[in-house]
């Protein structure tokens, strides 16, 4: 399992690589079906993200139709991540207002085993690693290095982030992290 950041970052530049992807916006759901996912819009309520469905290895990534466009390209991107590193710990993962996995109760914390009987991973860690691999095949470090780079970024102006957004089709919120976890703007 892909646990670490640096080994999360490692199987997105894989990916990356493999499909020769170097333009922006990174075309998520092409990369999905790419990787053998069907990926399909689905009128959830308004506190469901989107899903993944795993059987016999094969997925099924649903996303909120009614979300915005930035938002369910985020949401692809998670269950893509959840997929490539989580696939082996459930069948189903379900992401309801922005963060569960198949349940998450204040009450309820959800445990899985890891390769070693002895270890285990919570749920919040499960989705902590699907938005960091979202964050980086979305917003990858190089292509996001060069674009600070060539506008010369204002770590002072809200525009620059904004500008950054649109160029990677995510949200300023999205944007304003991964360039806070890369250490290249704190907020």
């Amino acid at each position: 399992m892909a646990s670490t950041r640096k080994e999360i970052n490692d199987c997105v530049t894989g990916i990356l690589q493999s499909l020769k992807i170097n333009s922006l916006p990174v075309r998520i759901e092409d990369i999905a079906k790419s990787m053998g996912l069907q990926v399909i819009s689905y009128p959830f309520t308004e506190d469901i993200s989107g899903t993944l469905i795993v059987q016999n290895n094969i997925g099924i990534i649903g996303f909120n139709q009614f979300e915005s466009k930035v938002r369910r390209r985020f949401t692809i991107a998670h269950e893509l991540g959840h997929f490539m590193l989580h696939r082996d710990y459930s069948d189903i993962f379900l992401d309801k207002q922005y963060n569960a996995h198949v349940k998450n109760d204040e009450n309820v914390k959800q445990y899985f085993r890891v390769n070693n009987p002895n270890e285990t991973i919570t749920s919040q860690a499960l989705e902590q690693q699907a938005n960091a691999f979202a964050a980086a095949i979305l917003m990858p470090e190089e292509l996001l290095r060069n674009q600070v780079a060539i506008i010369d970024f204002d770590f002072g102006s809200e525009e620059a982030i904004k500008y950054l957004a649109r160029i990677f089709d995510v949200s300023t919120q999205a944007m304003s992290y991964r360039l806070a976890n890369l250490g290249i703007f704190d907020f």
